[in-house]
C-alpha cells in the first residue's frame, strides 16, 4: 500500500485508466469515486483503488448472538427476522430472515414449535448458518424468548416459577425463555423494550 487518506462518498480517487475501482467504490465515466466516509487504501501493486469504511455495517456471521422478532410458526420451524447482532449498535446488512427448526429450539425434545415460540416474540438466537440461508438455534440456557406478550390481551408476560404470567388474563403460558428473560435492556430497532 502507498498511501491512505479520508475521503468523503463522492470524492474522486483515481482515474480508471490508472487504477480499478475495489471495495467501497466505483466507477463512473472513467473517474473513480468513494462511495463510503472511510480511509483511502491505493494498492500500487494491483493497480485498486478502495476505501475502508470507518464505521462499517454488521455481516451476519456464524457464531453470532442476534435479537431477533418470531415473525411466524409452523409444524416444524419459527421464521424470523433477525434485528440486531448482540452488542453491536449496527444496523445488518443483507438478508435478516432467518428459520429456528424444531431440532435447533431445545436441548430436550420439542413436540410443537408453536408452544415454545408464538409471533411478536423477542428472542435471543445464535447463528448456525449464514448461506444460502440465515439458520438459527435457541439450544443453551442463554437463548430463547426476552420478551413475550400474551396471546390474549398482549399485555407483556411476567416470569413466575410456573411459566410466563399475564396479571391481566391471569393465564400462564409456555415459552422457551432465555436464562435472562424480562432482563435485557436492548432496545431494538423494532421500538420495543
Amino acid at each position: 500500500m502507498s498511501s491512505k487518506r479520508k475521503v468523503l462518498p463522492g470524492d474522486e480517487v483515481a482515474v480508471a485508466e490508472e487504477y480499478l475501482p475495489a471495495e467501497g467504490t466505483y466507477e463512473e465515466e472513467g473517474i473513480v469515486y468513494s462511495a463510503l466516509t472511510g480511509e483511502l487504501r491505493i494498492n500500487d501493486e494491483d493497480k485498486t483503488v478502495s476505501v475502508e469504511a470507518e464505521n462499517p455495517m454488521v455481516s451476519l456471521a456464524i457464531g453470532d448472538s442476534v435479537f431477533c422478532e418470531v415473525t411466524d410458526v409452523r409444524a416444524s420451524m419459527a421464521i424470523c427476522e433477525v434485528v440486531m447482532v448482540e452488542g453491536r449498535s449496527r444496523n445488518i446488512t443483507g438478508d435478516t430472515n432467518g428459520t429456528i427448526h424444531v431440532s435447533k429450539i431445545s436441548q430436550d425434545y420439542v413436540q410443537e414449535v408453536g408452544r415454545e415460540f408464538r409471533p411478536s416474540d423477542i428472542i435471543r438466537a445464535k447463528v448456525v448458518q449464514v448461506k444460502p440461508s440465515i439458520q438459527l438455534s435457541t439450544t443453551g440456557a442463554h437463548y430463547g424468548v426476552v420478551k413475550s406478550l400474551c396471546r390474549f390481551c398482549r399485555s407483556q408476560l411476567r416470569r413466575t416459577d410456573k411459566g410466563l404470567y399475564c396479571d391481566l388474563c391471569e393465564e400462564y403460558e409456555h415459552r422457551k425463555m432465555a436464562d435472562d428473560y424480562g432482563d435485557v435492556k436492548t432496545i431494538l430497532r423494532t421500538g420495543k423494550k
